[in-house]
């Protein structure tokens, strides 16, 4: 059978009606025989018969048969767009809003597309309301995301749903699609059970996007109880077919658990591929797994990269978490000043970790001045609005001269404020008090403020009580009391615990009269 339609072709590629000789092309390629049917499409569509000038275009950038070229794709989907042909024109259309265009308008073609080529919505817009005024279904798909999606000036929502549902009544995917986010958006439970059938049909047909928002509607519980397995499956259906974040929300499946056997190797390899497609997201978590133990060994400089990539893109946690390998020097060369530069732009994407960070630098005066009058003024907001860690912060500054002249009084009344939530405001009152400074030296008082400091854990405050006791400094000594101080201190790694404990266990209880 498959010998005679070959020699059919033959004889019609010499003396058969364009028409059958398109018939004829298409049936040889649904036997996989490209090239003869590439012949048949060639003498069709030179002798000008749109239909097969459009599947010679589709050959050409789909490379069937003959090597993907975009210049003569582009030029046989033109000829029969040109000649009123409806699938080539919505064609045109969706390669348009993807930035694939004519360079010129006398054969002129691009030969490669741009790194990220900008959308032509003029260019889509003229070729879409041809092909949808010429009853094509993608085309009226292809027209109503324009109406809904497009340039401000393009935009009309009513059109736009009533092509969706129109294309959708034809059966076309695309439509069906539209018509399922269209009833999401009302966040309605029975639009969602809706919106699920709409997208089913639409998956079975090949789209990927609708098998994402099938997993997510599936892990989100929207039509019904979540169901994360499901939600893997259409995750893993539309990351298959290069669906950018369906690979990111596989790949955090399969690394949490949560709808699939926990597999971090394959994790990371979805994790990877959405990341290098473009999704930010992704990168900061391969940067993840590469920087904590997460069934991964360790490779702080293969973090560092993803981190960067993650950061270049716009993502605060990458930008964050790259900030704190470079002041480490972990898998980096350290750099305090980029590595601010980076926790400034986590900050302007609202990362509140990211501004903990710099004001740390700023209080360790590890930042520039600017930056230091900055975190002032953000601790002075804060602690205005009623925080007191902030308000802690805030005398620190106050006492060490950080972003504002030195006042120990005010330091000294903010530290009194925060004492009852902050221990380190506790400490730091203690410390005043025992300095004299912002108030008149009291011994007692400050020993009472490091021994209420210390019940709550803080080395600091451990170690200064410690010291008061052996001294018998603010009230009578107790040498058991002050040697337990210093040994929880000596447990969380304070050095002057450490060195107290020596110099008291070398010597006389008697005699451990100072330190």
């Amino acid at each position: 059978m498959f010998r005679f339609e070959y020699i059919l072709g033959r004889i019609l590629a010499l003396t058969g009606p364009p028409p059958a000789q398109l018939a004829w092309a298409r049936r040889l390629a649904a036997h996989g025989a490209h090239q003869p049917a590439l012949r048949l499409l060639v003498r069709a569509a030179k002798s000008g018969f749109p239909a097969a000038a459009h599947d010679l275009g589709c050959a050409y950038l789909y490379g069937r048969g003959v090597p993907a070229c975009l210049t003569e794709a582009l030029f046989w989907l033109n000829q029969a767009a040109e000649a009123g042909e409806p699938p080539a024109q919505s064609l045109l259309a969706r390669l348009a809003l993807h930035g694939i265009v004519l360079a010129a308008p006398k054969g002129l073609f691009i030969s490669a597309a741009p790194a990220q080529p900008a959308p032509d919505y003029p260019l889509a817009l003229h070729w879409a309301l041809r092909a949808a005024r010429g009853g094509c279904a993608e085309g009226q798909a292809v027209l109503a995301f324009i109406r809904t999606s497009g340039e401000e000036e393009m935009r009309d929502p009513t059109e736009g749903e009533r092509l969706y549902q129109a294309a959708a009544a034809a059966g076309n995917a695309n439509g069906e699609l539209g018509c399922a986010m269209a009833l999401l958006r009302s966040n309605s439970p029975e639009a969602a059970k809706q919106a699920r059938i709409l997208l089913q049909s639409a998956a079975d047909a090949g789209l990927s996007t609708a098998h994402y928002l099938l997993g997510a509607m599936a892990e989100s519980g929207m039509a019904g109880d979540p169901d994360f397995v499901t939600a893997a499956e259409h995750y893993r259906d539309a990351a298959e077919q290069g669906h950018t974040a369906a690979q990111f929300r596989l790949g955090m499946a399969l690394l949490t658990g949560r709808g699939a056997q926990p597999d971090p190797f394959e994790a990371e390899s979805w994790l990877r591929r959405s990341a290098l497609a473009g999704e930010s997201a992704a990168a900061a978590v391969v940067g993840d797994l590469y920087a904590t133990p997460a069934g991964l060994p360790p490779n702080y400089t293969e973090a560092a990269a993803w981190f960067r990539r993650a950061a270049e893109a716009g993502h605060a946690g990458g930008a964050r978490a790259l900030a704190r390998l470079m002041l480490r020097g972990a898998g980096v060369v350290a750099d305090p000043q980029e590595a601010v530069h980076w926790l400034h732009q986590a900050i302007e994407h609202g990362d509140a970790e990211a501004r903990a960070d710099l004001a740390g630098l700023a209080l360790a005066r590890r930042v520039s001045e600017a930056d230091q009058r900055a975190t002032f003024a953000w601790f002075k907001e804060r602690a205005e609005a009623g925080d007191a860690a902030a308000a802690c912060n805030l005398g620190i500054c106050l006492t060490e001269g950080i972003g504002a002249p030195r006042d120990d009084a005010a330091a000294l009344a903010l530290f009194r404020r925060a004492a009852d939530s902050v221990s380190l405001a506790q400490y730091w009152y203690g410390r005043m008090l025992a300095e004299g400074r912002g108030a008149a030296p009291d011994a007692a008082a400050a020993r009472a403020c490091f021994l209420r400091a210390a019940e709550r854990d803080n080395a600091d405050a451990q170690v200064a009580a410690g010291e008061m006791l052996v001294n018998g400094r603010g009230g009578l000594p107790d040498l058991p009391r002050a040697m337990a101080l210093f040994e929880h201190a000596a447990a969380a790694g304070h050095p002057a615990a450490v060195f107290a404990l020596n110099v008291l266990q070398r010597r006389e209880p008697a005699s451990a009269a100072t330190i």
